[in-house]
């Protein structure tokens, strides 16, 4: 009888951390408030096609990141092309105009080790 009581709870505990999340499964975000001082478009899908260097580094926040640059996904693997095209569209808008941006970066997406850009707004 004990041993059954043994292996009841084992099988508990199997259960509990087979659902219990992993912490290096789990996504992380931050938003970054920056300046864009750099576009970068590639003819390839290399950093995902295109990416904004930013004033304040998103390694600070998500070490799992390289440092200063993030990735809009122009290729289409996080999100569609156009989409990605539009994100960039804003980095360049506020490159151009000295605004500063509002970016969301996701660690649990990466191109060659940058960090995605999930969101981008231009502040006023």
């Amino acid at each position: 009888m004990n041993f059954v009581s043994i292996s009841n709870r084992t099988a508990v505990a199997a259960v509990l951390l087979s659902v219990l999340p992993n912490s290096s499964v789990v996504a992380t975000e931050a938003v970054v408030t920056a300046q864009v001082n750099r576009v970068l478009v590639t003819a390839d899908s290399t950093y995902g096609g295109c990416m904004a260097a930013l004033s304040v580094n998103p390694q600070e926040t998500l070490p799992a990141c390289l440092p200063d640059w993030v990735s809009f996904s122009c290729s289409g693997h996080f999100t569609d092309a156009v989409r990605g095209f539009r994100m960039l569209d804003q980095a360049q808008l506020a490159l151009a105009t000295n605004k500063s941006v509002m970016v969301v970066v996701d660690d649990s997406r990466r191109h060659n080790g940058y960090c995605f850009a999930s969101r981008i707004d231009v502040h006023r």
